[in-house]
């Protein structure tokens, strides 16, 4: 390859597309007569260039994958955060309003066969009752309660309530209305063997075990995702399960707000558990929210930069 090569070469492009002179072509046609080099360079320069079109659709795949995964997190979110609030606001509406006892609250009737009607008074849209054996006179004891509710009182209507006891054996029976209030309770039907005998029923304080064991993880899980911050894998489950005791924490106080007594423990407990795992979706939902936000303003930074 000599010089006048290297000069062919640099005007090639331009004398294949008729951009030269007369006088420059009649010099390119001249040389590349003499010189296969140059004539096998000017024929790859003429040959049509094939551009090979991606068509692969990962990168399409991908962001249709990311949109429908944050719609998914959107209606989470949005679905979670409603049922949540509708938990909580159920939960207050339907919690019992107990009654303490009166004349006129309830009545007790005894037909021939024994059979015990217990007759509340209007008012009364709900109540319950338990039952124990006396051990030394082998006595029927049952302890009955009745409370209303704003829901009950609002929006729906039970009618009167009323309350059938049979007894299951010859034993005595013997009733008390429980007043759920620090008060003592009243035996409302039958006799007792000591005149000086009575019993308060006291509120279950069961949800303050539970909150202090909600408390107690809480701490336990940030102190942990701190000792572990820096291995991502421990760190990953741990912000998994961290928001739970915090969704029931949040769950007590919308519902129970700094009560920790409760005359239905079972009853609060079971709604303070539904409303936690939905408090848990919403945090978690939100933070996965939150976290693809924070990413989008990254990369809108980071374009700003570059231009």
């Amino acid at each position: 390859m000599n010089k006048e090569c290297n000069i062919v070469k640099d005007i090639l492009p331009l004398y294949a597309e008729d951009m030269v002179s007369v006088d420059t072509r009649n010099f390119v046609e001249e040389h590349l007569e003499h010189c296969p080099e140059c004539c096998s360079e000017y024929e790859r320069i003429r040959k049509p260039v094939e551009f090979v079109t991606d068509m692969s659709a990962a990168p399409i795949n991908d962001l249709k994958k990311k949109l429908f995964a944050r719609r998914v997190q959107t209606v989470l979110f949005t679905t979670a955060l409603v049922f949540a609030i509708a938990a909580c606001v159920f939960a207050i509406m339907t919690a019992p309003r107990f009654f303490p006892y009166s004349n006129s609250l309830v009545q007790v009737t005894e037909d021939q066969n024994g059979v015990l009607t217990i007759t509340f008074d209007e008012c009364v849209t709900g109540y319950g009752y338990t039952v124990s054996h006396d051990k030394e006179t082998g006595a029927e004891i049952y302890c009955i309660n009745a409370w209303d509710t704003v829901w009950d009182k609002y929006i729906t209507d039970r009618g009167q309530q009323n309350m059938v006891i049979t007894p299951a054996s010859n034993a005595d029976i013997r009733v008390y209305y429980v007043q759920n209030n620090g008060s003592w309770d009243v035996l409302i039907y039958g006799l007792t063997m000591d005149a000086n005998a009575g019993t308060i029923t006291l509120p279950r304080l069961i949800l303050a075990q539970y909150f202090g064991m909600a408390v107690l993880a809480s701490v336990m899980l940030i102190t942990a995702r701190f000792l572990f911050r820096k291995q991502e894998k421990v760190k990953i489950w741990i912000n998994r399960i961290m928001p739970f005791p915090i969704a029931y924490i949040f769950a007590h106080m919308c519902v129970k707000g700094v009560s920790f007594q409760s005359y239905s423990a079972q009853r609060d407990f079971s709604v303070m558990i539904l409303a936690a795992i939905l408090f848990y979706c919403v945090i978690l939902s939100g933070s996965c929210l939150y976290k693809a936000k924070q990413e989008r303003q990254r990369i809108c930074n980071f374009e700003r930069r570059k231009q």
